[in-house]
């Protein structure tokens, strides 16, 4: 009996029933949208010598409402050319690391890991990707169909004796990956999601400081470094689930390493002007260097700290800070 390699049996260990069935498909997946392109080009080529014949007649000028009309058809078939093959683009990548990973001669362990990240991170930008762009094909067919059949068949046929072609699918059958949503495992699970956190939790019972984060910052981090990151569930346990003692083995370290950076990286300010804030943020010793950290502005550091300095804290608005301590010893 042939014994699989260990390189599809690793596919088989990490993807869902879904996402496997999803990469066995792919081919079909790409024919699906290689039909879609055929198509949208086809509409595309008679909408650009519908333009030469409007321009030859000079409806540009005595008819512009109409003729800024057909243009403006023309430009969301354009988009949807673009659209398509940046689908088809992120599709055959795929499918090029699944072949590459199948064939090749079983790896090591660290090199099949790296491959299975890489493939997942593919997964989750197509997934991304086509949740993004569906809906604009969709509403771009529709706008193009109305116009063909409501506006231009008669001036086309009578006027110029062409035709548009057949109108473009309004119901686009593409399947999608499931992205890659695992639970985080923590006991904040209501709060830390993989899309959104806007709490700063500081927990001593888990010895770990949650960050908040947004979406935008999840997709950042899986665009700059893709083969570093391969879902948002990593990128948040990564950089935005880090060990308490990072912060309070050496406060005053940690406050002037959260505020250079934050300066430095964040802000994009000058090394000077980092240094100065990180000194000066240093010997704050009533501010926590984990609500630096948290921090995604100078502007929230500076409100923090004058509610701070009030003495009102709670006052601060920008981001909740929930302090999850050890009960006291009796």
């Amino acid at each position: 009996m042939n014994k699989e390699p260990t390189n599809v049996q690793s596919l088989k260990d990490f993807f869902s029933g879904a996402n496997l069935n999803f990469l066995k498909n792919l081919t079909k997946e790409q024919q699906k949208l290689d039909s879609l392109l055929d198509h949208n080009k086809e509409k595309e080529e008679k909408y650009s010598l519908f333009l030469t014949a409007l321009n030859t007649k000079d409806y540009s000028t005595t008819n512009k409402e109409y003729y800024i009309d057909v243009k403006n058809n023309y430009s969301l078939l354009e988009k949807n050319t673009e659209n398509l093959k940046k689908l088809k683009k992120l599709l055959t990548n795929l499918n090029t690391k699944i072949l590459s990973l199948s064939l090749s001669e079983p790896e090591t362990k660290d090199q099949v890991n790296y491959s299975i990240n890489s493939i997942t991170s593919d997964l989750n930008q197509y997934a991304e990707s086509l949740d993004e762009i569906k809906p604009k094909l969709i509403e771009n067919n529709q706008s193009i169909n109305t116009f063909t059949q409501y506006h231009s068949t008669k001036l086309l046929l009578t006027t110029f004796g062409m035709e548009l072609g057949n109108s473009l699918e309004e119901t686009i059958e593409l399947s999608s990956p499931v992205f890659d949503e695992r639970n985080i495992e923590t006991s904040y699970s209501d709060i830390v999601t993989v899309n959104e956190n806007k709490v700063l939790i500081i927990s001593e019972k888990e010895n770990k400081v949650y960050l908040p984060y947004k979406k935008t910052e999840l997709k950042a981090y899986m665009s700059q470094y893709p083969t570093e990151y391969y879902s948002y569930k990593n990128v948040i346990e990564k950089e935005f689930i880090l060990p308490l003692n990072k912060f309070m083995t050496n406060q005053k370290l940690a406050r002037f390493r959260e505020t250079y950076s934050l300066y430095r990286d964040r802000e994009a300010s000058s090394a000077f002007t980092a240094l100065n804030q990180a000194i000066k943020i240093s010997f704050k010793s009533n501010l926590n260097p984990a609500i630096v950290a948290a921090c995604k502005t100078k502007k929230q550091l500076n409100n923090y700290i004058l509610c701070l300095d009030d003495n009102k804290p709670e006052e601060f608005s920008d981001f909740e800070i929930v302090y999850d301590i050890n009960p006291s010893k009796v």
